[in-house]
């Protein structure tokens, strides 16, 4: 995660307090935030999702490539200093090492939801509930 830090030392630095929204779930920024220090919380449709405290880490990544609102909303914990990339667009075409970690870190999470979905279907007694794996699956195709 060096790398990013590395190439996001140019761009804007915001210090934010203890649970601070970054963003809200459904607005859009067109921004990619990259954590400097601190902590962040993930929150979809009201259930924390995730937490995020390593330095380098990017959020704002899914609703800048696919054009998109925030799925979700991100805030400080305790917290935070985040770099901004305004013209997210344009910072991933000057950083194509970011754009690359971005792209692997999106198929190690679909990756890993392919796998639990695949788990659960198999785990799926009624058949209602495995045609509705096999719905989320043609989704995926």
């Amino acid at each position: 995660m060096q790398h990013i830090l590395e190439a996001a030392k140019s761009l804007p630095l915001f210090k934010l307090g203890p649970r601070a929204v970054v963003f809200s779930e459904g607005s859009s920024t067109g921004r990619l935030y990259i954590l400097k220090s601190g902590d962040l919380e993930v929150v979809r449709q009201g259930s924390s999702v995730a937490g995020i405290a390593e330095p380098g880490s990017v959020v704002g990544d899914m609703a800048v490539l696919l054009g998109q609102p925030h799925t979700a909303t991100v805030r400080t914990r305790n917290g935070a200093e985040l770099y901004v990339a305004e013209d997210a667009d344009r910072f991933l075409d000057e950083h194509p090492a970011v754009a690359r970690h971005l792209a692997r870190e999106l198929a190690v999470r679909l990756h890993k939801t392919t796998a639990l979905l695949v788990d659960l279907r198999q785990q799926a007694k009624a058949r209602e509930d495995r045609d509705m794996f096999d719905r989320i699956f043609d989704l995926l195709k």
